[in-house]
């Protein structure tokens, strides 16, 4: 009798341990989100823009969010990913954004097919986009603006974004991310509304007629 309850109790315990075993952590997908919806219908009118290329540094392209220990040590969470590959999702919200400030829907992502009509062409290069231990968010990229039909460059900048994180967990590390990509948009948006003056430290000012002409081409 004895060594049958020895038996069931053995059993039980290692029922219990491959249950325990058999237990996987819930893993959790995020996105980023684009500006509030404006009021009202967009114009079909101007500017028409491609978005694209943009690219990420390969630390990025992972699933899992990234999160930075220091400047030369980061950390992936297995348990806390993308709902999407970053780069459609990062591309897609700047396309968006870009079309809600600039009240267009004359937006098309690169590659993209049919876009002969689309004067105007969108690129970023980030560099960096990460949560640091310090409660903040780090966005660096490189922006420009071409003419696709004379092939210029009309504006260009390098923005730096430090946007502080509301809240603790992996969502409020989301939120932060798309509100700098917001910052990102508006710096762009704000070189669109422009027809002179100068975009860039480093490059001279754009012909103001040349510029005016790639916003209102149809």
């Amino acid at each position: 009798m004895m060594n049958l309850l020895k038996t069931a109790s053995l059993y039980l315990c290692c029922l219990l341990i491959l249950t325990a075993c058999g237990t996987t952590r819930p893993s959790h997908f995020y996105l980023l989100t684009p500006l509030a919806q404006n009021e009202g219908d967009r114009q079909n009118s101007e500017p028409g823009i491609v978005i694209g290329p943009v690219t990420l540094p390969d630390y990025l392209l992972r699933p899992q969010i990234v999160l930075r220990n220091d400047e030369n040590e980061i950390t992936f969470d297995e348990f806390h990913r993308w709902a999407e590959p970053l780069h459609g999702n990062f591309s897609r919200v700047l396309a968006e954004n870009l079309s809600r400030l600039l009240d267009t829907s004359r937006i098309a992502l690169y590659p993209g097919y049919k876009t002969s009509g689309f004067p105007c062409q969108v690129l970023v290069d980030v560099i960096r986009m990460d949560a640091g231990s310090g409660q903040q968010i780090t966005l660096v990229a490189r922006w420009s603006i071409l003419d696709r039909d004379q092939k210029k460059q009309l504006a260009s900048s390098k923005i730096s974004v430090v946007e502080p994180i509301d809240g603790t967990g992996y969502k409020a590390i989301v939120s932060a991310q798309s509100r700098a990509l917001s910052r990102l948009s508006h710096e762009i948006a704000r070189a669109f509304k422009e027809t002179g003056g100068s975009f860039s430290t480093d490059m001279p000012s754009p012909c103001p007629a040349t510029f005016a002409r790639c916003r209102h081409k149809r």
